[in-house]
C-alpha cells in the first residue's frame, strides 16, 4: 500500500508483486527454476524469495536479501523434482523493515533423472541412478538418554528430540567416465576446496522416501568399477553414506551467469544494449551459460 502524496492527504494505490516461474528441466548446468519477481513495492531496497514443497519452507539460495527496488531475477538450482513448488517474495525497506510476505506463484519442475550437486558449486551437478542398495533403510532416531536417579526404580529420559534421516546409503551408478569424475568432485578436488554436504533431488517417478530435497553430510565416496575394468563398458558405481545436515547457509552462492559470459557473446556494450532491452532482461540471458 501507498500514497501518491502525502500519507493519507491523497489517492492511495496498492501494489501487487507478480511473480514469473519458468522450470526448465534440461537447463545448463542441471535443471531449475527461473524465478522473477516484478513490480515489487516502491519502498522496496532488498528482497528475499521463499520456497515451499514437500511440507518444507526455506530460503531461495541467492535470493537472501538481495538487492532490488522493481524487480529480482533468480535462478533456484535446488528446486525438487516432481512436487508442487510455491514461491513467495519478502521485500524490505532500505532500513530492514519487512513489508511481509507477497505475491505467490506455483509451479512444478518434473525431471525424471535423481541430480546430485553441491550447493556452492551447481556448475558441478551430475545426474545419477540409484543403485538397489540405496536407500534400503531410513532411519530417523530419537535423540535421546537414559539416565536413573538416585532412588528412582526406572530411568528418566533427557531428549532434545528427533533427528533427521541418519546414515542411510546413497549408492549411486553414473553412465560415463565423464559423469563418474563430476561425482568424484562433489566433495572438492586439488584445485578447490568445498563442504561435504550435498544436495540430492529424487527424480520425479523415483520411489525413495528421502526429503525433497535432501541434504546430507556425505564425508566419503568410495569409487568403484561396475563394468569398466572389464573393458566392457563405462559405468562407475559409487558409494555413500549421508546423515541429513542444514545446507550452506542460503545466502552463500556462486552465480553462474557472470560479466565473462556477457564479454563472451557481445563485442561491445551497445550491443548488449541493443539486444537487451532493460537490466532485468541481462540479468536473465541464461542461455549464455554454457
Amino acid at each position: 500500500m501507498g500514497w501518491v502524496g502525502a500519507p493519507g492527504r491523497s489517492a492511495s494505490f496498492r501494489v501487487t508483486p507478480e511473480i514469473d516461474l519458468k522450470p526448465v528441466p534440461d537447463g545448463t548446468p542441471c535443471p531449475y527454476v527461473e524465478i522473477v519477481a516484478r513490480d515489487l513495492p516502491p519502498s522496496t531496497s532488498k528482497v528475499t524469495i521463499w520456497r515451499t514443497a514437500a511440507g518444507r519452507t526455506t530460503e531461495v539460495r541467492g535470493a537472501v536479501r538481495a538487492s532490488a527496488s522493481d524487480a529480482l531475477a533468480r535462478v533456484d538450482y535446488e528446486a525438487p523434482f516432481g512436487v508442487p513448488i510455491t514461491y513467495r517474495v519478502e521485500p524490505f525497506t532500505a532500513s530492514g523493515e519487512s513489508l511481509g510476505l507477497v505475491g505467490l506463484s506455483e509451479t512444478q519442475l518434473d525431471v525424471e533423472e535423481t541430480w546430485v550437486h553441491n550447493p556452492l558449486n551447481p556448475a558441478g551437478a551430475v545426474a545419477v541412478s540409484f543403485r538397489g542398495s540405496a536407500v534400503s533403510g531410513v532411519s530417523r532416531p530419537m535423540d535421546a538418554e537414559v539416565h536413573h536417579p538416585i532412588g528412582r526404580r526406572v530411568g528418566v529420559v533427557v531428549s532434545s528430540g528427533r533427528r533427521g534421516v541418519t546414515d542411510v546409503s546413497l549408492d549411486v551408478m553414473t553412465e560415463t567416465l565423464e559423469a563418474a569424475d563430476r561425482v568424484a568432485a562433489l566433495l572438492g578436488d586439488e584445485g578447490a576446496e568445498t563442504t561435504p554436504v550435498l544436495c540430492f533431488r529424487v527424480g520425479a517417478n523415483d520411489r525413495v522416501r528421502l526429503p525433497r530435497p535432501f541434504f546430507a553430510v556425505v564425508p566419503d565416496i568410495v569409487e568403484s568399477s561396475f563394468d569398466y575394468t572389464k573393458g566392457t563398458g563405462t559405468k562407475i558405481a559409487h558409494s555413500m553414506k549421508g546423515t541429513e545436515a542444514a545446507p550452506p547457509a542460503p545466502g552463500l552462492f556462486i552465480p553462474l551467469l557472470t560479466y565473462a559470459h556477457l564479454n563472451a557473446y557481445y563485442a561491445t556494450y551497445a550491443a548488449l544494449n541493443a539486444d537487451n532491452a532493460t537490466y532485468l532482461a541481462v540479468n536473465t540471458r541464461y542461455d549464455l551459460v554454457r
